[in-house]
């Protein structure tokens, strides 16, 4: 593939990437009550993650063992847009796409517990 083609490929990608970008930020303006229950779906794209991103986040997940501080840490080292808030966000996707439902659910019941 030459660099032209290549450059033109990646060029596209990205046009796609922001058109669904501003299509969920267009319904989530629409319909703001249809955002509280972001699909895992709707969340990749949203912060256009990667397999990886969502591998380490799973595996991350999986092995939650209540402390807070350092699954905050570790979340960051796999992506830097892993912040609290997002985090926190997009475990709640993955409950609302009844993925990882028990050990998302244990998570979000820490911080409501530990942040009241």
């Amino acid at each position: 593939m030459s660099d032209k083609n290549y450059t033109y490929l990646i060029e596209e990608i990205e046009k796609l990437k922001f058109h669904n970008q501003t299509l969920l930020t267009l319904l989530g303006n629409l319909q703001p009550d249809a955002m509280e229950n972001t699909t895992i779906h709707e969340t990749v794209i949203l912060f256009d993650l990667s397999k990886s991103d969502l591998r380490g986040l799973k595996d991350l997940i999986i092995n939650y063992d209540h402390n807070r501080f350092a699954f905050e840490q570790k979340a960051l080292l796999i992506n830097p847009v892993f912040s609290k808030d997002n985090l926190l966000f997009i475990v709640n996707s993955f409950v609302s796409s009844e993925i990882l439902t028990t050990f998302g659910n244990e998570i979000l019941n820490d911080y409501e517990v530990k942040t009241e």
